[in-house]
């Protein structure tokens, strides 16, 4: 079987304890999802049936931008923040839309907190699985191709707070 081409990098990012403390305390959160509270931080964002509007990007997301942009040559202009309060709070399986995202950006994702793990199902085969765990500091691409042929998750677990940061280049 052969598994996703993701691209990951555990220590992408260099003090995540930080980062996930001045989020935690700091963002307001969208509570309109059951599952996660939410946050979009750029240009304006449809997702999971809600609409975020433009919202000016902070200096310290805008360093991560640029770092994202060294490492996979894009530049995000979006930031989606999911926050999940617990082990319970999950994501069920879903690809992720691309009609909106610039051509051949893909999706960056940066986890802090609690280590969890990012489940993968072949679209042609659910039987087919993956399960790869996402670190504090971790960086996780997926390209177009990943979003085209497989779903992914955040299961449910016994892990604690996590937020993750999900970073597109959406055309404008």
């Amino acid at each position: 079987m052969t598994a996703p081409a993701i691209y990951l990098k555990p220590d992408f990012l260099s003090r995540p304890d930080c980062l996930f403390d001045q989020l935690k305390n700091e963002v307001s959160w969208d509570e309109r999802i059951r599952s996660r509270k939410t946050a979009s931080f750029g240009v304006a964002y449809d997702y999971s049936q809600i609409s975020y509007a433009p919202t000016v990007m902070p200096d310290f997301l805008q360093i991560i931008c640029t770092a994202v942009e060294c490492e996979l040559e894009f530049l995000p202009n979006n930031c989606l923040l999911n926050f999940y309060p617990d082990g319970n709070s999950s994501m069920g399986f879903h690809s992720d839309s691309l009609e909106k995202l610039a051509s051949g950006t893909g999706v960056a994702i940066i986890s802090l907190g609690s280590v969890r793990h990012i489940a993968y199902q072949k679209k042609t085969d659910r039987n087919v699985e993956f399960l790869y765990p996402l670190p504090a500091g971790s960086l996780l691409y997926m390209s177009d191709a990943i979003q085209e042929s497989w779903l992914h998750a955040i299961p449910k677990g016994d892990d604690g707070e996590r937020i993750s940061l999900t970073f597109r280049k959406i055309d404008t």
